[in-house]
């Protein structure tokens, strides 16, 4: 599999694992990041199991847990994805880089975007990937102290680490319950075996 469909997989396998962190067994490293500080490298590896390419998803399987995955067309075509194919996936967990209030009515999703436009994971291990992806998620609470949002979205209850102060400053506004659309940037790394 060629190094550049291996990467466009594990993005997009990686968006799948990140709802499913209680069922897959996932090890982590620590790096310091530079402008977020300590992050974990979430380890994981996946058996694919099939591949629906006309309709641009693929099942994984860790352990006898089987989860779909929908790749985004931006991410290349699955033409060398094969069933039984073994995939190591290193991430690293988001760092907020913007948020607003959600528009009315709106209900827990996650928006894709093909590249990381800011440069929020200088010090990552060379090879990682970043991207951006928008979330619409319920805010739970804002914990200034640890700089970290909580908030519950279409993966579940989950909290992720803030580092730019405007940023923060916006997240003192919301109150619980509110639906708001967090953008994140997170890190990707592929190897097969």
């Amino acid at each position: 599999m060629s190094k550049r469909i291996g990467l466009i997989v594990a993005i997009s396998i990686a968006a799948g694992v990140a709802g499913c962190a209680t069922t897959p067994e996932i090890t982590t490293q620590t790096v310091i990041v530079a402008g977020v500080g300590p992050v974990d490298i979430e380890r994981l590896n996946v058996r694919v199991v099939s591949v629906d390419r006309p309709n641009r998803s693929v099942i994984v399987e860790q352990r006898g847990h089987t989860w779909l995955v929908d790749v985004p067309p931006v991410f290349g075509n699955l033409e060398n994805v094969r069933e039984g194919d073994m995939v190591d996936i290193s991430r690293v967990e988001g760092v907020v880089v913007e948020v607003r209030p959600s528009r009315r009515g709106s209900r827990p999703g996650i928006t894709y975007t093909e590249a990381a436009s800011t440069p929020a994971f200088q010090g990552v291990p060379e090879r990682f990937v970043t991207r951006s992806l928008t979330l619409t998620a319920r805010f739970e609470r804002f914990d200034a102290a640890n700089s970290t949002v909580s908030y519950v979205g279409p993966l579940g209850p989950r909290t992720l680490t803030v580092a730019d102060p405007a940023v923060k400053e916006r997240l003192r506004r919301f109150k619980r319950g509110d639906m708001v659309d967090l953008t994140f940037e997170e890190a990707f790394y592929i190897a097969l075996r």
